[in-house]
């Protein structure tokens, strides 16, 4: 007597299994697995919504998409002549800097968050306690700073910004003190081609 019949596996008249069909089984989990992580990963750019092409496109800051080319100013020494677009809202600021990616006009752009510019409030004005008091972030503009590639038609630039971001609490230029005593179109002569001085 066979002891390996007493299990079923080789009744008689039972044909085996192709060898292709156990390897189809056996690969069915394989199978599950890959579309079970699709699934999450299709599930978690769903829940970013809008945002989830960040991913292929541009960098994470303060809660928005922001393009590559849009630098955190932080503690940079930026010397060059530049327009600031002040918003309301990171969001704002967001949408703003996508809108100049690659603008020809545009040589380097700068972000300030409402929490970096709130960080950076607070150090300035360390003692004075009563100010601080009455400020919080949400106070806070949003900022995109933009060195333009033409230097001297800033002034230009800063109507056009007016034209193009009507949401803006205000655009401003450097030059506007700088020009009533240097003259407009001043350009510091200490400050590199970048813009920008290394520190």
């Amino acid at each position: 007597m066979n002891t390996r019949d007493s299990g079923g596996e080789n009744e008689p008249g039972k044909p085996e299994a192709p060898p292709s069909a156990l390897l189809s089984h056996r690969s069915r989990p394989a199978r599950w697995y890959r579309l079970a992580m699709a699934a999450v990963v299709l599930a978690a750019v769903a829940v970013l919504g809008g945002s989830g092409w960040w991913l292929f496109g541009g960098r994470y800051l303060g809660g928005y998409a922001l393009p590559d080319g849009a630098i955190p100013i932080g503690d940079r020494d930026v010397c060059a002549n530049t327009v600031t677009v002040m918003l309301g809202t990171d969001a704002e600021m967001a949408a703003v800097a996508w809108a100049l990616r690659g603008d020809p006009r545009v040589l380097r752009s700068y972000t300030e968050t409402q929490q970096d510019g709130y960080a950076r409030f607070r150090k300035m004005f360390a003692n004075e306690p009563e100010l601080l008091e009455l400020t919080s972030a949400d106070t806070m503009p949003s900022l995109v700073t933009v060195v333009p590639m033409d230097q001297t038609g800033i002034e230009v630039l800063a109507e056009q910004f007016r034209v193009q971001f009507p949401k803006a609490r205000r655009v401003s230029e450097s030059t506007e003190f700088v020009s009533r005593i240097a003259g407009p179109n001043y350009r510091d002569p200490t400050c590199p081609p970048s813009g920008e001085r290394s520190r």
